[in-house]
């Protein structure tokens, strides 16, 4: 999977903002996005009825679940992240999927996730 798009980007295209939506459907190759990303949006939604169409846009997009290696290498980001540089759980998380599936995240939150050296970064252009 070369690409994992992070929450922030997610959240700018449910949220219809052309510009996101222009770069996500302009990306050539495969991409996915963390189960943590998909909980971050339900954790979101105002009610039942936003549950739902979140739902429905979440079923368009392949999931990438949490594993054990995930799991392993996250808390390994957040001993050696957290305190220096305030990386939280859901970062950590969303940072170990896209290591462990070698994949490129896509996000707007380069300050996130500069300290990881072993993580491909990509800042959209929009």
């Amino acid at each position: 999977m070369p690409f994992l798009i992070d929450s922030d980007v997610l959240i700018d295209v449910s949220r219809g903002k052309d510009n996101a939506i222009e770069f996500v459907d302009a990306l050539t190759e495969p991409f996915a996005i963390s189960q943590v990303t998909a909980l971050e949006l339900i954790v979101g939604a105002r009610d039942k009825r936003d549950t739902a169409m979140i739902d429905a846009f979440l079923s368009l997009y392949s999931i990438v679940p949490l594993t054990e290696s995930i799991g392993v290498l996250s808390f390994r980001l957040l001993k050696n992240y957290a305190k220096s540089h305030g990386l939280h759980v859901f970062g950590a998380l969303i940072a170990a999927t896209a290591i462990e599936t070698a994949s490129t995240l896509i996000t707007r939150n380069r300050r996130h996730y500069q300290m990881i050296t072993s993580l491909r970064v990509q800042i959209p252009n929009y």
